[in-house]
């Protein structure tokens, strides 16, 4: 049991009817309803509130000031004091998808190329999981860190952990996050803007997953719908 975030896609409804309207999608999947489909079902959700703090939404500019956006946040005391240009939900329309996924590609892409850069100028390094299978054998107690110990010692690993930022920036098993090419690394990190963990969809679809396939089909769900479909944060007690 505990609290995660949805986002919720709803027909186009004013401010003053959109709790009701978000009561409305998420009561088939509420704990308690009487009329369960069938004996064994179990809910998603006990209670749940607007509030989208930790995965606000852009505004687009030139639509700050438009009544249909949501800036209250019914779980976070003291309500934090949103700038213009953000929200928790509104008219996908008005909802700037665009620029926070173009800023990270940009954060992406320029990470990968620094690493890889940085690495060209030290042998050849191995990801954290050959050292731990490699000691596998092992008491349990002297696993983890006889393989840390062994990781360490590489080069490149020594030279990333003397330098805070570095090591920050880079994570403690680099080898292993950027074996990848640029294309797929910053297609990865895009897809991961926008979802929430999970998705309730206009036709009332409850879609719970996670994996780049999820993060993808999100992405294209929110860059398709009707630019008057409400697209809200919820957070819910599961």
């Amino acid at each position: 049991m505990g609290k995660q975030r949805i986002t919720v896609c709803l027909p186009p409804v004013g401010p003053g009817g959109l709790k009701q309207a978000i009561e409305q999608a998420m009561a088939p999947f509420w704990y308690d309803r009487e009329d369960r489909p069938h004996p064994d079902w179990v809910g998603e959700w006990s209670y749940w509130f607007v509030s989208g703090a930790g995965c606000l939404f852009d505004v687009l500019p030139g639509h700050e000031d438009d009544p249909r956006l949501v800036r209250y946040d019914d779980w976070t005391e003291p309500a934090e004091d949103l700038p213009p240009s953000r929200c928790h939900g509104g008219p996908r329309g008005i909802l700037d998808l665009d620029t926070p996924r173009a800023a990270e590609a940009r954060r992406a892409a320029g990470t990968w190329t620094a690493y890889r850069a940085f690495a060209d100028g030290y042998p050849p390094a191995l990801p954290f999981r050959h050292f731990a299978e490699r000691v596998r054998n092992l008491e349990p107690d002297h696993v983890r860190e006889a393989a840390v110990a062994a990781f360490r010692e590489q080069p490149l690993i020594q030279a990333i952990e003397a330098d805070p930022a570095l090591e920050e920036r880079f994570t403690f098993d680099p080898v292993r996050r950027f074996d990848e090419d640029l294309e797929t690394y910053v297609t990865r990190h895009v897809a991961a803007v926008l979802p929430t963990p999970a998705l309730l969809t206009l036709d009332g679809r409850w879609v719970e997953a996670g994996g780049l396939d999820y993060k993808q089909m999100f992405n294209a769900y929110l860059d398709g719908l009707p630019g008057d479909t409400m697209v809200v944060r919820v957070l819910y007690h599961s």
